[in-house]
């Protein structure tokens, strides 16, 4: 009975922790937060994130007007470093992302969970510490692991995330507008994050998460 007693025990400390994309904001800032006039940290230099007014901000959908009927669903392709936004089967939006190099994507079939038009980023230690407010054009759709627009970087078709898929801020600005978060006991837009993506719907994926 000892032994079961331990190795129940054991387990329950052993344990893996819940992966965060961003260590020091995964709980907290889960939240609208719009910061002007702060000052961003990437990689040990100063950035300037962009002013966020929201009374100039528009919800006209750019993608997918001329086609309106069909499922959404977002690809993420790992091995390309690309991202491909479908609406029923007329692919509305191809573009290069940068995904998990500091931290994994995760890969797996989710949605939408929650919409944010801009929220601080903080985490990592060491030369790769980061500290981003408004981190514009955020979609959730695993935990902390989220789809935005990053304006510390334009190394885009190769990763430089702790996890989140970033975008050019015109890209995440079209997904965002046309993306759907959970609405009326509806889920949001699909995300699958694939190992390798064939067009047009074909997602392979190694060990997901479940």
């Amino acid at each position: 009975m000892l032994g079961v007693a331990v190795f129940i025990t054991g387990k329950h400390f052993l344990k893996p922790p819940i992966p965060c994309a961003n260590s020091l904001t995964c709980v907290s800032d889960l939240s609208l937060k719009i910061e002007n006039g702060s000052i961003g940290m990437f990689q040990g230099r100063k950035v300037t994130p962009p002013a966020i007014d929201l009374a100039l901000d528009t919800s006209t959908n750019v993608l997918g007007v001329s086609f309106p009927i069909g499922e959404k669903h977002i690809y993420v392709d790992l091995a390309s470093q690309s991202l491909y936004a479908y609406q029923g089967k007329t692919r509305v939006l191809e573009t290069y992302v940068s995904t998990g190099r500091w931290g994994k994507t995760p890969v797996g079939n989710f949605h939408i969970w929650q919409k944010l038009r801009a929220t601080r980023m903080a985490g990592g230690a060491g030369d790769d510490a980061y500290d981003l407010p408004n981190v514009p054009y955020v979609m959730y759709f695993f935990r902390d692991f989220g789809l935005h627009g990053a304006y510390w970087h334009d190394n885009f078709g190769h990763t430089m995330s702790h996890g989140c898929v970033n975008l050019r801020q015109v890209d995440a600005q079209a997904l965002f507008n046309w993306a759907n978060g959970p609405t009326n006991g509806e889920k949001g837009t699909a995300v699958s994050i694939c190992n390798n993506f064939i067009k047009p719907n074909k997602c392979i994926q190694d060990n997901p998460v479940q």
